[in-house]
C-alpha cells in the first residue's frame, strides 16, 4: 500500500506505461526518443514493444508517483 503524499489517500498500484520512452526533463520539447540533454532522465523501461515503469495513482490528486531505474 501506497499513501498518496499530497492528499494522504491510498494509492492504486499499476503501470505508467507507453509505445515509446517516457522521460522526465527540465524544459520542454517537441520530439524525442531518448534522453539527450542534461537533466533529462529515462523514466521506462522497454519489454518488447511497450514502455513501462510501477507507478502509483490517486484517484483523489489526479496525480502519478512512478518508479524509475
Amino acid at each position: 500500500m501506497m499513501l498518496c503524499p499530497w492528499c494522504n489517500q491510498e494509492m492504486e498500484a499499476g503501470f505508467l506505461m507507453s509505445g515509446k520512452p517516457v522521460v522526465f526533463g527540465p524544459e520542454e520539447r517537441e520530439a524525442m526518443l531518448w534522453p539527450r540533454k542534461k537533466g533529462e532522465i529515462k523514466l521506462t523501461r522497454q519489454f518488447w514493444t511497450i514502455a513501462r515503469t510501477p507507478a502509483w495513482h490517486c484517484a483523489g490528486c489526479k496525480r502519478v508517483v512512478a518508479e524509475y531505474e
